[in-house]
């Protein structure tokens, strides 16, 4: 895209140009020291007030750019570039409202202002509303028809609308404008990650890193590309180039975590877990395969710690819900078993193995009645479950009602369960 015009002072100031040329040449501090000696030698003037403020914008001193750009505005309340720059000011701020806002009324001054238009299709798309940002955004395209990244943005809310194949066309678009234009073969490798075009995805990840050979992020999509495909020695490989580039990346330490317990070293996984946790503390999967390695090695207290920890990062997650509720379970604490169990029921009523341990749970706590009616309730919904009726029938052998009993567990062998003839062995 585009960058946002440079001021153009014409003045014969020598310090000033000075100041300019710093500004240019990217010695922002030299810059802001000449250009601050200057205000206070003319504290209106709009336009090095507008060139202060673009040093410290560039300088990482958003506060105090705004406050320029802001007196510069009164001054010269017609200017395009100056309006422009405080949105970017608001952005780097964290108040994209009012980014929004300068960028509308942009518009109105500049109506080809390409910038306003994508900085408005980004927002629409952050707030995730794809339709509105894609109009912006073809706007912009209308008006700047050879920028590839405008292409690319496209792309990315047509994806986050969950429109694959036209996202592929504007990514695809995006390339024929220019060539190396790596966020965009990224990009298209994710859509066909998601598609599972596996081949497709490897071929766009792999000239993302022609173009870009430390890009950290089409090397982790490669990891997790391999991984999925269980090809686990290369996949670990991508890991770790992952992590030769920036060893903060959480999701990295999180999938070597995942081979290393594939592989049985769990303590290992667990170191690769932690650090997975420390350079994001709210990595929910790190949290859950870290305890899954613990109940693993028999650690079932530090396992349902770190699950409980989890459940602060999110209590709907159903998948650490079940795995807290089962450690109760291992560690017969059957009470806070059946309570999670029913937890992850009412997250996921679908999920025959919920109903299974509650029922085991509740029979261990001698309540074998609302067992029985976990196991109707698989049955309800599949009504050829044969480890439901295998579960039926034993409960109904310590019950003594061997009728009950052989009547289940034939229907259990029926279906397939050679557990269930031995059980009618020790029945006859």
């Amino acid at each position: 895209m585009e960058q946002p015009p440079s001021s153009e002072i014409d003045t014969k100031d020598d310090l000033f140009k000075k100041g300019l040329n710093a500004l240019k040449e990217n010695d922002l501090e030299t810059a802001i020291e000449i250009l601050k000696t200057i205000k206070e030698e003319q504290p209106e003037n709009h336009k090095v007030l507008f060139a202060l403020g673009q040093a410290r914008l560039k300088n990482n001193q958003p506060d105090k750019a705004l406050r320029n750009f802001t007196k510069a505005f009164k001054i010269d309340n017609d200017s395009a570039d100056i309006l422009l720059y405080i949105g970017l000011s608001y952005q780097n701020l964290q108040e994209p409202q009012k980014a929004k806002e300068c960028f509308e009324s942009l518009i109105n001054i500049d109506p080809d202002n390409t910038i306003a238009y994508v900085q408005l299709g980004l927002y629409y798309t952050q707030s995730k509303d794809y339709e509105k940002a894609i109009s912006y955004l073809q706007i912009a395209c209308k008006i700047t028809p050879k920028d590839a990244s405008i292409y690319t943005f496209i792309g990315n809310a047509y994806f986050l609308q969950g429109e694959n194949y036209k996202s592929i066309d504007y990514y695809k678009s995006a390339i024929d404008i220019d060539s190396k234009a790596e966020i965009a073969w990224f990009s298209l490798g994710k859509v066909y990650m998601e598609l599972q075009n596996f081949e497709q995805a490897k071929y766009s990840f792999e000239k993302a890193l022609e173009i870009k050979e430390d890009y950290a992020e089409a090397l982790l999509m490669l990891g997790i590309l391999y991984f999925d495909q269980k090809l686990y020695e290369k996949a670990e490989k991508r890991f770790e180039a992952v992590l030769s580039i920036t060893e903060t990346d959480s999701e990295a330490y999180d999938f070597l975590g995942q081979i290393a317990a594939l592989q049985g070293f769990h303590e290992k996984a667990i170191d690769f877990y932690k650090k997975a946790i420390e350079h994001n503390s709210s990595n929910e999967q790190a949290y859950l395969f870290m305890a899954r390695s613990f109940l693993k090695t028999n650690e079932n207290e530090s396992g349902i710690e770190v699950l409980l920890k989890a459940m602060k990062i999110n209590e709907f997650n159903f998948e650490v819900i079940y795995e807290l509720a089962f450690a109760y379970l291992l560690q017969a604490d059957y009470e806070k078993a059946i309570k999670y169990f029913d937890i992850a029921i009412k997250e996921k009523p679908e999920h025959r193995d919920s109903y299974y341990y509650k029922a085991i749970a509740l029979t261990y706590i001698d309540k074998p009645q609302k067992a029985l009616k976990c196991l109707d309730l698989i049955i309800s919904l599949h009504p050829n479950d044969h480890y439901a009726f295998y579960q039926k029938g034993m409960i109904f052998m310590r019950q003594k009602e061997y009728k009950k009993a052989s009547v289940m567990l034939l229907k259990s062998k029926e279906f397939g369960n050679e557990e269930a003839e031995e059980a009618l062995g020790k029945l006859f």
